[in-house]
């Protein structure tokens, strides 16, 4: 998979939500605020975040060919301890819900949303 597929990725599973797109994550990856790991089947793009009580990596996007993408889970997982997280996050389409207990998440809450008309 090339970069340009891997950004392509990236783009499609932004829309989903609309809260952001891939340049807007361009000047995070530069400063080390949101990390980037990769292979040759897919990409995950992560932002560690600190409450008052607990640190928690978060997984913006987890996109490509599985079970190779699943293969990133390791490397994630490891930064996220040598950055003293408690826990990992991540937000998906339904599908998740089959796949991710075979790598150790568990569903905790579920998310909705509403969207509001201004004026």
């Amino acid at each position: 998979m090339t970069p340009e597929q891997k950004i392509a990725l990236i783009r499609k599973s932004l829309e989903r939500g609309g809260t952001h797109e891939w340049e807007d994550f361009l000047p995070g990856l530069r400063t080390g605020a949101f990390q980037l790991f990769d292979n040759d089947h897919g990409v995950c793009l992560t932002e560690i975040l600190k409450s008052p009580r607990k640190k928690h990596l978060h997984c913006w996007v987890t996109a490509g060919e599985l079970p190779g993408v699943m293969d990133l889970s390791s490397r994630v997982e490891q930064h996220a301890l040598d950055h003293g997280c408690d826990f990992m996050t991540t937000i998906g389409r339904f599908g998740w819900e089959a796949i991710l207990p075979k790598y150790g998440w568990k569903k905790t809450d579920m998310v909705f949303t509403k969207e509001l008309t201004h004026g």
